[in-house]
């Protein structure tokens, strides 16, 4: 009996031991995975720095290659064949399987937004062409982690493109066609900050009025499809409502629970508040900024969350000089007391009521900036996604984060995803950086409740209190850059916030029966020292 318990005893002290060691296996792969994906981001802070100035001698079919255009005889003879939990492209399965992928290890492949044409728009090229080097950055990033779960690495940049590695093509056009990384959930992950958004659309004549030289859209569906594009990005436990400048509601408010759904794109609630805005037209009734700002207070009045206002105008709902200004100040003042972030756009020429927007800035945490074409609409909110970004990357102390379990967009399989935003030194969003970890894999390694573990420990939750930071004035935070801080400067005061490269060895312990208690005393490796 004595023996029967000294026996249960080695065994259950050798058990506590390898389940720590698994812990401490977990935590080096998920180190590493979170240091290769910080280089990925710091890569694409030193690419926007130094932009390249002219585009000689950059060619995307050179830089990069783009995914579903017909592949060469010699590209298909270079494609490898990786192991996949299923091929979604499988309908006719070779020897009963659609485990395997072929995908292309030779270059990065280079995703780009439905409404993007690289080949016309020299900006939008000059952006590619500046992030090229992250060719080698990605492949490195992936060959340094696919030993113990193979993914993808990639980097999603604020403006709608995709490098990824490795390069795959896809059978489904809708994938080539319809995909935007800043829709998808690894991208959002940055976003959420739980928030109450109250969006002010101007519907005064005026905005019937062509946009500009640029752009013959109309301000008003400039405003429209830029605001059906926002509802898109919103995360789990944000809530929204849209009214007129004037106060009217457009449609009903919505509060977003994410559950079956990924993103908000295709949920019930937000579908319905786009047909609103879509049967929403211009009037000819005098519109007063009052009355909105108050019906946005009245939103606010039942939330906890960080309260913004996003105002699209052209800037002539009221008759210029003929404004009294004072009027607003009660409001104003309640808007600062309920620490609301207010976001101005300007949509089209019209300067005319220039000073009381400065005057409102003066008064409120708010930005100003104006819109001059209908390109690109989600770039033309870039600073409120800045914003949100970098408030959240605060909240986190500046920590990769894990998203919480997904399904691949291409078919693979459940992942999660370490995700690190990069931000330029003015604290601008230029993309996030990311690296898929197909979680069947580790749950196979490591067993289930060690992995749930430590993700959940990284996918940082972020308080709906979050206290707001101000927009006109400096952050108070040992992070934030001066107006000349160089590219290595803010460069190296993001790597001192960030984790170092982990040490120790990967280690793989499997449990064995129970008679050869000797032997798993002797194959546990020491604990790797974990990175605080």
């Amino acid at each position: 009996m004595e023996s029967s318990l000294l026996l249960r005893s080695a065994f259950l002290g050798v058990l506590s031991l390898l389940l720590a060691n698994a812990q401490d296996n977990i935590e080096t792969v998920l180190n590493e995975t979170d240091f290769q994906v910080q280089q990925i981001a710091n890569q694409a802070i030193l690419n926007r720095a130094n932009t390249c100035g002219s585009l000689s001698d950059c060619s995307l079919d050179t830089c990069k290659r783009r995914p579903c255009w017909p592949q060469s005889k010699d590209e298909i003879q270079k494609l490898s064949c990786v192991p996949v939990l299923r091929n979604g492209d499988c309908t006719s399965p070779a020897n009963g399987t659609c485990q395997s992928l072929s995908v292309s290890t030779q270059k990065t492949y280079l995703r780009v937004p439905p409404d993007q044409d690289p080949e016309k728009d020299r900006d939008f090229q000059t952006v590619l062409c500046a992030q090229k080097s992250l060719d080698k950055k990605l492949q490195q990033a992936w060959d340094n982690t696919k030993k113990f779960s193979l993914g993808w690495a990639f980097f999603g940049g604020i403006e709608g493109y995709l490098y990824v590695y490795p390069g795959r093509d896809y059978v489904d056009s809708g994938q080539c066609d319809l995909y935007d990384p800043r829709l998808r959930p690894w991208f959002l992950n940055t976003l959420a900050v739980q928030k109450s958004l109250y969006i002010l659309l101007d519907t005064s004549t005026s905005m019937s009025n062509p946009t500009g030289v640029l752009s013959s859209q109309t301000r008003f569906n400039v405003a429209s499809n830029i605001i059906t594009q926002l509802l898109n990005t919103l995360t789990n436990g944000d809530q929204v409502a849209v009214s007129t400048i004037g106060g009217e509601k457009i449609g009903a408010p919505v509060s977003v629970v994410l559950d079956v759904q990924e993103t908000s794109l295709y949920l019930a609630g937000i579908s319905s508040l786009k047909d609103s805005i879509s049967n929403t037209s211009v009037t000819n009734s005098a519109s007063n900024i009052k009355n909105g700002l108050q019906a946005a207070l009245d939103f606010f009045n039942t939330s906890s969350n960080l309260n913004v206002i996003i105002l699209f105008t052209d800037g002539q709902f009221v008759t210029p000089g003929n404004f009294n200004f004072t009027q607003l100040s009660p409001v104003l003042a309640q808007l600062n007391a309920r620490n609301v972030v207010v976001f101005v756009y300007r949509i089209g020429s019209f300067t005319s009521n220039d000073a009381t927007f400065q005057q409102m800035q003066s008064s409120l945490n708010m930005s100003y900036e104006v819109i001059s074409d209908d390109k690109n609409p989600l770039l033309k909110i870039h600073s409120y996604f800045d914003y949100i970004a970098w408030l959240r990357f605060v909240a986190v102390n500046k920590k990769p984060i894990w998203a919480s379990l997904y399904a691949d967009s291409a078919g693979l399989g459940n992942v999660t995803t370490s995700i690190f935003p990069a931000f330029d030194a003015n604290q601008q969003l230029i993309g996030v950086a990311s690296i898929d970890v197909l979680t069947d894999r580790l749950v196979a390694e490591f067993g289930q409740p060690t992995v749930e573990k430590a993700i959940s420990e990284r996918s940082h939750f972020v308080p709906s209190l979050q206290k707001p930071l101000p927009l006109a004035q400096t952050v108070t935070s040992p992070m934030r850059p001066s107006a000349v801080t160089s590219a290595g400067a803010w460069l190296q005061s993001v790597q001192e916030a960030t984790l170092p490269r982990p040490s120790g060895i990967l280690y793989v312990v499997e449990l064995v029966p129970l008679q050869p208690v000797l032997l798993l005393l002797l194959i546990v490796p020491q604990r790797s020292q974990r990175v605080k």
